[in-house]
């Protein structure tokens, strides 16, 4: 981890509850409404799991790092078996793997060299 961050236990609970929202919204039941562009849903897929992989780059480091974007990717994995197996209406697709693990390496790259929940935690230290 580059930089040291002072609310690293706040970083991970929102890191988690952004997982568990993406469990909610992946699972529930399809809405009703087409939607405006086709495959907007890969563009979704991919900046939802580009954000959870930014957390989990920016939160760990050397092999806890390789590990919690391991698990945020099989959560995605598990995401889609889940889709095709619940009867929500929902289907089960590779593409959606693929756009899950593009935003997964995007995500990731973001944290690489520097870490921005450091340079947001000083912006929001700054007092006039």
């Amino acid at each position: 981890m580059i930089g040291v961050l002072r609310h690293r236990r706040l970083w991970l609970a929102l890191w988690i509850a952004g997982m568990l929202l993406g469990v909610y919204l992946s699972l529930r039941p399809v809405p009703a409404v087409a939607p405006a562009l086709p495959h907007l849903d890969k563009l979704i897929h991919a900046g939802g799991y580009a954000v959870l992989a930014a957390f989990a780059a920016c939160l760990f480091s050397g092999p806890a790092r390789l590990r919690a974007l391991a698990g945020v990717w099989l959560l995605g994995a598990a995401i889609e078996l889940a889709q095709g197996l619940l009867p929500t209406g929902r289907l089960m697709e590779a593409a959606d793997l693929l756009a899950n693990s593009v935003g997964i390496m995007l995500g990731s790259a973001l944290c690489w060299r520097r870490n921005p929940l450091v340079c947001v935690e000083g912006l929001l230290s700054i007092r006039n």
